[in-house]
């Protein structure tokens, strides 16, 4: 439906706005631009509309480059719906919502009856609102007649420009309650831009995540809250949302490692079964000099070659052992240790050196920290 190709915005200052942006929309998708001021989010919106026009590449929209279209015919084409919702305040509601179907010429019957659909859609009665006028209406009111009003031409594209961040926190959560029930009826693309991660989260289909220019992440809701790419967009998720979705990365929760029991490889067999007697423990985790993890040795792998006084741990530890990065997620930890014979898993760093692991005990604490806080 919409398809962004090597995008550029470069301003007449040398500023570059947008940086080879790719993104495709796809046909009754709704995608959500977020990311920091001056990220090029709005920008990037109002291409799609010639507002703002590229410094090279290519904006299609249904495979036709959007540089070769009239621009008013174009914006008729596709609805509009801004923070400032931009309702003329010397019409009817009936007629503010009716412009742009009258622009193209519709019969009467046709508009109007149009007006009074939408008017509906959006839980306001028609005998009532219709005849009124912009000041008779509450803030969340008008939000909902901004918003039926770009569909009133019924464009198969609606952008909206932050249209609920003027609102109050209760008016903000039913408009965006209604935008998603409207948008099961609707089935428009959406192109929405926000700068509000939770709001994203709730309505998208798929989150454009940008930074400087650029798009970062564009991705599922899950996806981004599971598979965060880097540390620019954990920090923009948010710790407590991250949290609240159950799957952040082990160095977030470092409750989650506990300290491991290890012994050097070169230790002997008798040696190994005291400490295991001591810490109370079926299993150690062997390691080098340098605190290199080697492998396991349990209690019963000792238990069977006890009786060669002449083996050391190196010779009876099981080496082909799976293991945790401190920046694997808890999703996978639970798996691995969900698998795992001994009931844990160890973590190492970078260099392979012995972090701690992350046994069933310890996930256990986690779920239920997160069931009760």
């Amino acid at each position: 439906m919409i398809r962004f190709e090597q995008v550029n915005k470069v301003y007449d200052d040398g500023f570059q706005a947008l940086k080879d942006i790719n993104l495709e929309i796809s046909e009754g998708e709704l995608v959500t631009l977020i990311g920091p001021s001056g990220c090029g989010k709005t920008t990037t919106m109002k291409m799609v509309n010639r507002l703002i026009e590229p410094s090279d590449g290519n904006i299609l929209i249904n495979g036709r480059n959007i540089m070769d279209q009239n621009p008013v015919e174009l914006r008729r084409d596709i609805g509009y719906v801004i923070q400032q919702i931009g309702l003329l305040p010397h019409m009817t509601i009936a007629d503010n919502i009716a412009i742009v179907p009258k622009l193209k010429n519709w019969p009467e019957e046709k508009y109007k009856k149009r007006v009074d659909e939408l008017l509906e859609l959006v839980g306001l009665d028609p005998s009532v609102f219709k005849d009124r006028y912009p000041a008779e209406l509450s803030g969340g009111q008008q939000q909902r007649v901004g918003v039926v009003r770009a569909m009133a031409a019924e464009p198969p594209i609606i952008l909206m420009d932050e249209p609920f961040s003027a609102l109050d926190p209760i008016s903000r959560e039913q408009l965006q309650d209604e935008l998603i029930r409207l948008q099961q009826t609707i089935n428009k693309t959406i192109l929405f831009v926000t700068h509000d991660m939770d709001e994203a989260l709730k309505i998208a289909d798929r989150i454009c995540l940008m930074n400087k220019g650029e798009i970062v992440q564009l991705d599922t809701p899950e996806t981004i809250l599971r598979h965060p790419k880097n540390d620019f967009v954990r920090e923009f998720i948010g710790e407590e949302r991250l949290q609240q979705n159950g799957m952040p990365t082990l160095p977030q929760l470092k409750k989650l490692i506990v300290k491991a029991v290890s012994i050097l490889e070169g230790r002997g067999l008798a040696e190994a079964l005291k400490m295991m007697r001591n810490k109370r423990v079926d299993s150690l985790l062997v390691v080098d000099k340098t605190d290199q993890f080697k492998g396991i040795a349990s209690i019963w792998d000792v238990q069977q070659h006890y009786q060669n006084e002449k083996l050391t741990l190196k010779d009876i530890m099981k080496t082909d052992v799976p293991t945790l990065q401190l920046d694997s997620d808890v999703e996978e930890a639970f798996e691995m240790v969900n698998q795992s014979r001994q009931g844990f898993v160890t973590v190492v760093d970078e260099s392979g050196k012995l972090r701690g692991i992350v046994n069933r005990a310890s996930l256990v604490e986690h779920i239920v920290g997160q069931l009760f806080n």
